[in-house]
């Protein structure tokens, strides 16, 4: 092989050494940089591994022959309209029909006239220019410069027939950025732009140097912020999941923009034909459908597609549909949990939960639904709505003289995407209730990042006097840094380290430790999921401030909490009440 400058590459293959030594010398004329094999089979890893601007071939070589470097030239999308012409000593009409079946662009008959072989090259080097910017216009994404969507399945298409040819499979990796729409929402499409092309460059980053003789791995931005990967392999499954793990990884560091910084990591499913499709759109239908099993799952950001997956996500969709509705009719209400300080046994707020009872399902989970409208993007009305509700309630207790702290959770993707301080200020402000009677709770997962975003939306809630309390405290995130980093005005310790407080000499410590760091930091502490008097005067004893558990009461509707706690209702008097009988929500 020749040495090159870095200039346009032209892969040229011929055993015969003149042969070889007169095609780079016409390749070098028309300004392009020979790299000369003396067979087709280190020709073709050449431009796969460099790519090219013009494949000259002669036809007759040992072990791989011209026509099927041409073949498995045409077989990879990026040589889809690169120039191949074939240098053959044959004539004849079999020669040529040959050549050109093979997908060669032109052919050049021996004995080649040298003279004119650089005029010759010239022209079809104008031609394939012409026509790429043809094809740019057609199959190329302007904005990432990434194969579009038609091109997209052009190639899979190609792919399919190439793999029911030779026994091998091909995956179809479906990426879906999680709550982009969010980013163009609130900061603009320029932004939401740029983070696409950062997308995009890290999944180039992450596939390149894959495809080889063996491996064709191509990308392709299939629209707005979803991207296919296809890859063609004879265990495209296994190498398929390999690469997707790849590029999930990729994006465990936030994307930076401006001094922003976006958490978009993705979703991405996984189908191979022919075990899951035996055609382009059957394939690509179930990785969408992996792709949202991947969404909406708890576990793993890849799923590989199975078919229950289809129903389950039928049913998932309609689910959201019926959520979403249910939000904007107003047929979502709020129940309210109470706490209670365990000094003199008052009532000491209250915690906002949202439920939902649809007429075809019943009352559904509200794991089940936050779930829901987080991967929709539904929880930013979500949120907003129970701002409001709380609200509108606390105005009509204050109404009644009952100043009634309220606590309201906000998720990570409000804290991140939305604006919940610019909500509350609103809210309050049409209810006419202060802000600081409004208490928002949020989890230890939401500081782990340490988001300048997340930092920030936390200090314009408190500058509106809200206090902010760390919810669930304990449960495997637990790190001085972040509490030191935005000290929160309370911590809640989680059921888990309460359920056994009373018997568990681990649970005891950790409980201990976290009474003790909170008296050091000077927080209160909220002891959650209390069900048994033993498990209140452990907590008692040693200093816990407040509690809420069912042993207290369970959440209720504001009337019956009224009823229950506002007129002058103790701990003492609940826990009465509470042995006569197991209370239950009402509404």
């Amino acid at each position: 092989m020749t040495t090159t400058a870095a200039r346009p590459l032209a892969i040229i293959a011929d055993d015969e050494e003149t042969g070889r030594l007169l095609l780079a010398e016409a390749a070098e004329q028309v300004g392009l940089a020979p790299l000369t094999y003396d067979n087709g089979t280190s020709a073709l890893e050449a431009a796969l591994a460099h790519g090219a601007s013009i494949v000259l071939l002669d036809v007759e070589m040992p072990g791989m022959d011209g026509y099927a470097v041409c073949r498995r030239l045409r077989d990879d999308p990026r040589f889809a309209i690169t120039p191949i012409v074939m240098v053959t000593g044959h004539e004849d009409s079999t020669a040529i029909s040959l050549a050109f079946e093979a997908g060669a662009t032109d052919f050049v008959a021996k004995p080649v006239n040298w003279a004119l072989l650089p005029r010759r090259l010239e022209y079809i080097l104008r031609n394939a220019a012409a026509a790429e910017r043809i094809e740019r216009l057609a199959y190329f994404d302007p904005l990432t410069g990434l194969p579009n969507r038609q091109c997209c399945l052009d190639t899979a298409e190609r792919e399919l027939a190439a793999a029911s040819h030779t026994g091998e499979q091909v995956a179809a990796i479906y990426l879906d950025l999680n709550s982009f729409k969010r980013i163009n929402d609130t900061f603009g499409h320029s932004v939401g732009d740029a983070v696409l092309c950062t997308v995009a460059g890290k999944l180039r980053r992450s596939i390149e140097g894959l495809s080889d003789a063996r491996t064709h791995v191509s990308l392709a931005r299939f629209g707005g912020d979803e991207f296919v990967m296809l890859v063609r392999h004879r265990e495209a499954r296994a190498v398929g999941l390999r690469i997707a793990e790849q590029c999930s990884a990729a994006f465990k560091d936030p994307i930076l923009h401006e001094g922003l910084e976006f958490y978009s990591a993705p979703s991405i499913g996984l189908a191979v034909y022919p075990q899951d499709g035996e055609d382009v759109a059957t394939v690509l239908k179930h990785a969408d459908t992996a792709m949202y099993q991947a969404k909406t799952g708890n576990a793993a950001s890849v799923a590989v597609y199975a078919p229950a997956m289809s129903s389950r996500l039928r049913d998932w969709l309609e689910l959201e549909g019926r959520l979403r509705r249910a939000v904007h009719e107003d047929r979502v209400h709020l129940l309210f949990q109470p706490k209670f300080r365990l000094d003199d046994q008052r009532l000491s707020g209250v915690e906002a939960l949202l439920r939902w009872y649809d007429r075809e399902h019943g009352e559904v989970s509200p794991t089940r639904f936050i779930e829901i409208a987080e991967d929709s993007g539904l929880i930013l009305e979500m949120g907003s709505w129970v701002v409001r509700a709380a609200c509108r309630q606390l105005r009509k207790w204050l109404d009644a003289g009952f100043p009634v702290p309220v606590a309201i959770n906000v998720s990570g993707k409000e804290l991140l995407h939305g604006d919940p301080a610019r909500v509350v200020e609103m809210e309050a402000a049409a209810a006419g209730v202060p802000t600081s009677l409004i208490e928002i709770e949020i989890t230890e997962s939401v500081l782990v990042n340490d988001s300048a975003t997340v930092r920030h939306a936390l200090a314009r809630l408190r500058e509106l006097g809200c206090r902010i309390a760390l919810d669930d405290f304990g449960t495997g995130y637990s790190s001085l840094a972040y509490i030191t980093r935005f000290p929160p005005d309370r911590l809640k310790i989680d059921k888990a380290f309460v359920r056994h407080v009373d018997t568990s000499a681990s649970d005891a410590a950790i409980a201990n430790a976290i009474l003790s760091l909170a008296k050091t930091l000077g927080l209160v502490v909220t002891a959650e999921g209390i069900e048994r008097p033993s498990q209140l005067e452990w907590l008692r004893a040693r200093g816990c401030e407040e509690a809420q558990g069912f042993l207290l009461s369970r959440p209720l509707v504001a009337a019956e909490l009224e009823k229950r706690y506002l007129q002058g209702g103790s701990a003492a008097e609940i826990q009465a009440r509470n042995q006569t009988g197991p209370q239950t929500a009402a509404g």
